[in-house]
C-alpha cells in the first residue's frame, strides 16, 4: 500500500509534547515565525533555503512516501547540514538541546531521506536553530548522524503515526460506504423535502452555491444533511453545518444522530465557544494558571484515540467528559477532534471570521460542504466580524501608568492618544458626536502599528508585569483594528464618535459580501438556507457578492387553512403616531386574544414600544388574562423559564409581550397549542441611527436600492420569523395578525410570500 505524507504531519503526531499556550501572540505567531525564518535564511543563499525533499520509505509491506521544505541544505567543507529553523519567545540562554523533541524529530526525518537519497554519504548533520522572533538572535545545536543511527528512529516513528492513520483511514473509508447505503432516516420524505435534497445533491455535484428558501415544516436540517452525506466523494471530505444559534447546533445533532441510527458510520464534532465550554472560572490559556493547558500534548494523543474509538457524536457533552478524563483543554480538544470528523457543527465565524476562521480548514482550497443554517443571520453577523473599533480611554490610562515606567512604551502610547485626541477636536469643531468617513487615517494606523509593536516587545520581556491584564486587552483590540484594516475598501466606512471626552474609532463594514464569497471559493459548495431567505435576490447580494448561484424558492407544506392570517391596516404603528393609535391597538390585541383561550405573543418593535403597550394592556385586562413581558438581557435560565410558561393546559389565556427580531421571535418551537396566536405590530423597520443611514446610502449609491436593502427586507425578515412561530407541524392551527397601515403598500404587499396569498385585510 502507498501512502503519502507530510513529514510535519507525522512527527507532529508522534513526537508533540508539552504545554498548551494560547494566552498571547497567537495571533501574530505564524507571521513571525514567518519574518523570523525570512531573517535567518537571508544570510543564506537562495538555493540553499525551502529545498523540497521526497522519498519513499518501505516500512512493513507499505511505501509511505514522505515529503516536505528542508528549511536549510548546506554544503559545508565537504559536509552535509541540514538545519531547521525554529522562531521562540523564550531566552535563547535558557533553551537546551532536547527541550522540543518534535523540533529535532522533523529535521531527523529529513536527515533519513537525504541519507537514503545520496547512499553515497556516510553522515549528515542536524542543525537547530532557535532565534528569537525578528530573527536578530539564534542560537544552533549541532548532532551528526549516519543512515544506521537514524533507522531505528524512523522505524519508531513511522510505527507510531502508521497505528493510528490505520484508524483514521478504516474510519473514512467506512463513512464512505455506508453513505453509499444510507436510506433516507424517516422512511418516507416530507413533502418539498425531496425536491430540496435534490436541489442540494445537484449543487454539491456540480460544484455550485445554492440559496434555497424553504419554509417551516419541509425538514431543511436533513434535507440538506442527508444529500450532503450522499453526495461525498472521497475520504477527506467533511460537511460543516454552520449556524449563528445554539438550537440550530442542537437540532443538527439530532440530524446527524439520526443518520447514525440509520445505518451511517461516521464522526460527527460540535464545536462549543471557548468561553462556553472553558472548565476554569476564568479564560486563561496559561500552563501556570490551568491544569487543563499544562502537559496538554502529552495527553492530547490518547484523549482524542479514546474518544475516537468509543463514539461517534463527539458533542459537548461528550467533549467535557473526556477532557476531564485525560485532563486536556476541551475547546482546543474539540478542534483536534473536528480535524478528524468527518461533519463539524459549529458557529458562522468558524468558516467566515477573519479572526476566528480555522485555517486548518477554510485556509486552502478543499472539497468541504459548507451548510449554513439560518443564512438570514449572516449578513449582519458578517458585519460585525469585519468591524473592529479602538478607544481613547484604556490607552490614555496605560499612557499614565507607564509615565515614569517605560520610556518606549509611553512614547508609542501617548502618540496614538493624541491622534485621538485630533478627532476629538475635529467633532467639537463641527459640533457632532458621529461622524463618518470612506478613507482610512493611514497615521493612524501606523501609531497603533508602533503601539502594537512596542506593547509586543514590553510583554515578552515583562511577562509577569501586574499591569498585564490590561495591556493584554489593549494588545488583542490593537491587532483586532489592524488586521480589519487590511480588508478595508468601498465597502466600509470609518466612523469616530465622542462621549464627553472618551473618543472611539471604528471600521464598519457595510457589505462583506466579497470576503464571504471568497471563504465560499474556499470550499466545493455552499448551501445557504432558511425559511425566511426572503426576496432571494437581496440575499445573494449581500452574501455571495457578484458570484452566480442557483436559488431555489419552496412552498410552505402546511395546508393555508390551518392559519387564520389577518392584516390590520387601519392603525399607524410609526413612532409619531403611537401615543395616538394606543388605544385602539390594545382593544385590537384584547379583541384577538378573548377569541379563544390560549397562548399568545405580541410583537413590538423596540423596548420602550413594548413597556408602553405592555402598561395600557396591563391596566385594560387587570387579573383577566396572565400577561409576560421580554426583559432586556435576559439570561439563558430567564429565557428558559419565560417559555416554560407557555403549557397548553394553561386555563388563562396567556399573553405575551416580546421584541420583533429578538430571542423569542426566531429559533424557538412552541408546538401544539403551546402558542396558538400572534399578533406584529409594526413592519418591523430598524431604527433610525448613523450606521443604519450610513447602509442606506452605500446600497443606494450602489445598487439604487437603499431604503429596501437598509430597511424594509431587514424589517420583513423580523416580520416573517415571528409569524413563523405559530405554526410549526402539520397538526399546528393558530392566528397571526399583522398590524400597520404599511402593509397596504405595493412596496409590502409584493413581498408577501405565495402561503400568505389567503390573508384577510381588516380595518
Amino acid at each position: 500500500m502507498v501512502i503519502q505524507k507530510g513529514v510535519k504531519e507525522v512527527v507532529g503526531y508522534v513526537y508533540q509534547q508539552g504545554d498548551l499556550n494560547l494566552e498571547y501572540f497567537q495571533a501574530n505567531r505564524a507571521q513571525h515565525g514567518t519574518n523570523a525564518h525570512q531573517a535567518i535564511q537571508k544570510k543564506y543563499l537562495d538555493e540553499e533555503c525551502e529545498v523540497y525533499l521526497e522519498m519513499s520509505v518501505k516500512h512493513q509491506e507499505h511505501d509511505v512516501i514522505l515529503s516536505g521544505r528542508m528549511d536549510l541544505l548546506l554544503h559545508r567543507d565537504e559536509r552535509i547540514i541540514i538545519g531547521e529553523i525554529k522562531s521562540t519567545t523564550r531566552r535563547l540562554e535558557l533553551i537546551e538541546e532536547n527541550d522540543r523533541p518534535v523540533h529535532y524529530a522533523q529535521a531527523k526525518v529529513y536527515a533519513y531521506l537525504y541519507l537514503l537519497k545520496h547512499p553515497e554519504l556516510n553522515s549528515v548533520i542536524v542543525r537547530l536553530i532557535y532565534c528569537n522572533l525578528d530573527g536578530t538572535e539564534e542560537r544552533a545545536f549541532d548532532q551528526e548522524y549516519t543512515l544506521d543511527e537514524l533507522e531505528p528512529f524512523m522505524n519508531h516513528t513511522l510505527e507510531v503515526y502508521l497505528q493510528w492513520y490505520f484508524i483514521l483511514l478504516k474510519s473514512m473509508q467506512l463513512k464512505l460506504k455506508t453513505a453509499k447505503t444510507l436510506q433516507f432516516p424517516f422512511g418516507e420524505f416530507r413533502e418539498y423535502q425531496r425536491e430540496l435534497s435534490g436541489a442540494v445533491y445537484q449543487t454539491i455535484k456540480q460544484k455550485k452555491n445554492l440559496l434555497l428558501r424553504a419554509p417551516t415544516g419541509i425538514g431543511k436540517t436533513m434535507g440538506t444533511i442527508f444529500p450532503s452525506i450522499k453526495a461525498l466523494s472521497n475520504t477527506e471530505q467533511k460537511i460543516f453545518y454552520l449556524t449563528a444559534k445554539t438550537i440550530g447546533r442542537d437540532v443538527a445533532e439530532k440530524a446527524f444522530d439520526r443518520c447514525h441510527a440509520s445505518g451511517w458510520q461516521a464522526k460527527v464534532t460540535t464545536i462549543t465557544a471557548k468561553e462556553r465550554i472553558c472548565f476554569m472560572d476564568e479564560v486563561k490559556c496559561d500552563p501556570k494558571f490551568c491544569p487543563y493547558a499544562a502537559g496538554y500534548f502529552d495527553r492530547i494523543n490518547e484523549a482524542t484515540k479514546d474518544l475516537f474509538e468509543s463514539e461517534q457524536l463527539f458533542n459537548r457533552s461528550r467533549i467535557e467528559t473526556y477532557a476531564k478524563k485525560h485532563q486536556v483543554c476541551p475547546f482546543e480538544f474539540s478542534l483536534a477532534m473536528a480535524s478528524i470528523s468527518d461533519a463539524v457543527i459549529g458557529d458562522y465565524n468558524y468558516m467566515f471570521d477573519p479572526r476566528a476562521f480555522l485555517r486548518r480548514f477554510f485556509e486552502e482550497p478543499s472539497s468541504h460542504i459548507a451548510l449554513i443554517d439560518e443564512a438570514h443571520n449572516l449578513y449582519d453577523r458578517a458585519c460585525e466580524m469585519y468591524s473592529a473599533s479602538l478607544s481613547k480611554e484604556p490607552i490614555q490610562e496605560l499612557k499614565r501608568l507607564f509615565k515614569d515606567r517605560h520610556k518606549g512604551l509611553s512614547k508609542s502610547l501617548a502618540n496614538l492618544n493624541m491622534k485621538f485626541i485630533e478627532y476629538r477636536h475635529e467633532l467639537e469643531e463641527k459640533k457632532v458626536f458621529d461622524l463618518f468617513k470612506e478613507d482610512m487615517d493611514l497615521s493612524f494606523l501606523n501609531r497603533a502599528q508602533d503601539l502594537l509593536d512596542v506593547l509586543e516587545k514590553y510583554l515578552y520581556q515583562h511577562q509577569d508585569t501586574e499591569y498585564k491584564p490590561q495591556l493584554m486587552n489593549l494588545y488583542f483590540e490593537l491587532h483586532q483594528f489592524l488586521r480589519i484594516s487590511d480588508y478595508f475598501n468601498e465597502s466600509f466606512r470609518v466612523r469616530y464618535e465622542r462621549f464627553g471626552i472618551e473618543v472611539k474609532v471604528s471600521i464598519v463594514c457595510l457589505n462583506p459580501s466579497l470576503y464571504l464569497s471568497e471563504k465560499m471559493e474556499k470550499v466545493r459548495s455552499t448551501i445557504l438556507f432558511s425559511a425566511t431567505l426572503h426576496p432571494l435576490d437581496y440575499y445573494q447580494t449581500v452574501l455571495l457578492h457578484e458570484e452566480a448561484c442557483e436559488k431555489i424558492f419552496l412552498p410552505s407544506p402546511f395546508k393555508r387553512e390551518h392559519l387564520d392570517l389577518y392584516v390590520q391596516h387601519g392603525i399607524s404603528t410609526k413612532y409619531k403616531q403611537r401615543e395616538r393609535s394606543l388605544a385602539h391597538l390594545i382593544q385590537m390585541i384584547y379583541h384577538v386574544t378573548r377569541q379563544r383561550v390560549g397562548n399568545y405573543m405580541v410583537f413590538l418593535p423596540s423596548y420602550q414600544y413594548l413597556e408602553m403597550v405592555y402598561e395600557a394592556y396591563l391596566a385594560l385586562v387587570q387579573d383577566e388574562q396572565e400577561l409576560l413581558f421580554q426583559q432586556r438581557d435576559m439570561s439563558e435560565e430567564e429565557r428558559d423559564a419565560f417559555l416554560e410558561k407557555f403549557n397548553e393546559t394553561n386555563v388563562t389565556t396567556l399573553v405575551a409581550f416580546c421584541v420583533l427580531g429578538g430571542i423569542f421571535s426566531e429559533g424557538i418551537d412552541l408546538i401544539g397549542d403551546r402558542l396558538i396566536g400572534s399578533l406584529i405590530v409594526g413592519v418591523g423597520l430598524p431604527q433610525i441611527n448613523p450606521l443604519t443611514e450610513q447602509r442606506r446610502d452605500y446600497f443606494e449609491e450602489k445598487f439604487q436600492k437603499g431604503y429596501l436593502y437598509a430597511y424594509v427586507y431587514p424589517g420583513f425578515n423580523k416580520v416573517m420569523q415571528a409569524v413563523g412561530r405559530v405554526i410549526r407541524t402539520d397538526e399546528d392551527r393558530g392566528t397571526v395578525m399583522l398590524i400597520d397601515e404599511r402593509y397596504l403598500e405595493p412596496t409590502y404587499l409584493a413581498l408577501f410570500p405565495y402561503e400568505w396569498q389567503h390573508a384577510k385585510f381588516i380595518r
